[in-house]
C-alpha cells in the first residue's frame, strides 16, 4: 500500500466511516438517550467501524498488513451481512448508507491484501480477529436480546 493513490482512497474511506460513527454516536446517545454499551450493542456497526478505526492507525505506524485484516470479521458480520438481514425501508437508509461505506471497506482492504499477495497477513488477521471478536459478538447478541425491548421503547420516545 505505497502509493499515494492508496494511502487517499484508504484515508477517504477510514474518514467516511468516522463520520458515520459520529452521526450513530449523536442519534444514540443524544436523541435516544442511551450509554456508551447501549450505543454500541444496539449499533454494532459502531463498535466495528471503532476496531477498524483503531487497527487501520495501528497499521499506519506500523506497517504491519495483517493489521488490516483483524477487524474484517466485525465489519463483515455487522456492517456487509446488515445490507441483507435489515429491511430496506426509509427508516434504515442511514444504516445502510453505514453498511455500504463498510462494505467499500471490506472490500478495499481485501483488494490491496490480495493484490499484494498477503495471504499470510489475511490469515493472521483473521485467525487474530476470530479470537478477538467472535466472544465480543457473542455478548452483543446476548445483550441486545435481553434488553431490545428497551431500545424499543426508545425508539418510540422520538
Amino acid at each position: 500500500m505505497n502509493s499515494k493513490y492508496h494511502k487517499i482512497i484508504s484515508h477517504s474511506l477510514a474518514f467516511l466511516l468516522l463520520a458515520t460513527l459520529l452521526n450513530s454516536a449523536y442519534f444514540f446517545m443524544s436523541m435516544l438517550k442511551l450509554n456508551v454499551l447501549k450505543w454500541l450493542t444496539f449499533n454494532a456497526c459502531s463498535f466495528a467501524i471503532i476496531i477498524y478505526l483503531v487497527f487501520f492507525l495501528l497499521y499506519r505506524f506500523k506497517k504491519r498488513e495483517y493489521l488490516l485484516a483483524v477487524p474484517l470479521l466485525p465489519l463483515y458480520y455487522f456492517g456487509t451481512m446488515g445490507l441483507f438481514i435489515m429491511p430496506w425501508s426509509s427508516e434504515n437508509i442511514f444504516a445502510h448508507i453505514t453498511h455500504i461505506i463498510i462494505t467499500l471497506n471490506v472490500i478495499w482492504i481485501l483488494y490491496l491484501l490480495l493484490k499484494n499477495r498477503s495471504f499470510d497477513s489475511i490469515g493472521k488477521g483473521l485467525l487474530i480477529g476470530t479470537i478477538l471478536f467472535v466472544p465480543i459478538i457473542a455478548f452483543i447478541k446476548l445483550f441486545t436480546d435481553l434488553h431490545m425491548n428497551e431500545f424499543l421503547s426508545a425508539l418510540q420516545a422520538i
